[in-house]
């Protein structure tokens, strides 16, 4: 005992609730703009927030990378220069501020005895 299919013939007849308020009226002049225009970027940035990969992505990753440091006497010398900085910084500071200093200091001159080590044992391979 199948149904029939009937006709598609449902639809809007007429309007029973309208009100002057919910239409939407151009300005009487050409030349008036919407009072509110949203800025793109910022709807965006609320629409479309970064993921937790991309946020961590971002925050991880250097905005600006010297390439120059790639080079491994530039490297060196901006690893020793930062020593004695942080080295000067930790005498000047007091508190945990200088405990932090002096443990940076000493993990990057951790750093450079290493780097020193991979040179001498680059050296003994060179030389054969």
């Amino acid at each position: 005992m199948s149904t029939p299919i009937r006709p598609l013939n449902i639809g809007l007849e007429s309007v029973s609730r309208w009100r002057v308020d919910d239409e939407a009226h151009l300005p009487q002049r050409g030349r008036d703009a919407p009072k509110f225009l949203p800025k793109q970027r910022e709807l965006d940035e609320i629409l479309h927030r970064p993921s937790l990969d991309e946020r961590l992505t971002e925050l991880l990753q250097p905005s600006f990378l010297d390439t120059e440091l790639l080079h491994p006497n530039v490297l060196s010398d901006t690893r020793l220069s930062t020593h004695e900085v942080l080295g000067d910084l930790a005498n000047e500071a007091s508190g945990d501020a200088r405990q932090v200093l002096s443990e940076a200091q000493v993990i990057l001159g951790s750093e450079m005895e290493l780097e020193e080590e991979v040179r001498a044992a680059l050296a003994a391979l060179l030389k054969g």
